[in-house]
């Protein structure tokens, strides 16, 4: 058991999610926006290549954020609201699949193995913000 988890049995009013669930969200999307801004900031020191990388930057970008303020939402579920839950989750795995997408492209085009790193990371916030959707 992780810590997340730990935090979600002591919880008073754990909302509707299980928690095991939940923590695997939390802990994938967390883990995700580490992967994309190190995979931004791997992308700004290709320089031989950074003219081509400017949209996997910005979508790296844009999806730590996102996986930042899903694990924000999701980590106040107590009072939270299924909507914006549900909302948010959407926008998480949209993000997520959208940079996996751009990344798994340099990975194969352009041999990035840290654009590889980062897509398979992508791909697993997404599927756990998936499971956690359903």
């Amino acid at each position: 058991m992780n810590t997340i988890t730990a935090m979600l049995n002591t919880h008073p009013k754990p909302g509707p999610f299980d928690a095991g669930r939940l923590a695997e969200c939390i802990s994938a999307c967390l883990e995700c926006q580490g992967c994309c801004d190190l995979c931004a900031d791997a992308c700004l020191n290709e320089r031989e290549h950074l003219a081509h990388l400017t949209k996997c930057i910005t979508l790296n970008s844009q999806c730590a954020e996102v996986c930042a303020a899903t694990a924000g939402v999701l980590a106040r579920v107590g009072q939270g609201d299924a909507a914006v839950i549900r909302a948010q989750l959407q926008a998480c795995v949209a993000a997520c699949r959208a940079c996996a997408e751009e990344c798994e492209m340099h990975a194969r085009g352009m041999d990035m193995k840290h654009c590889a790193v980062c897509a398979e990371c992508c791909r697993r916030c997404e599927a756990a913000c998936q499971k956690l959707l359903t």
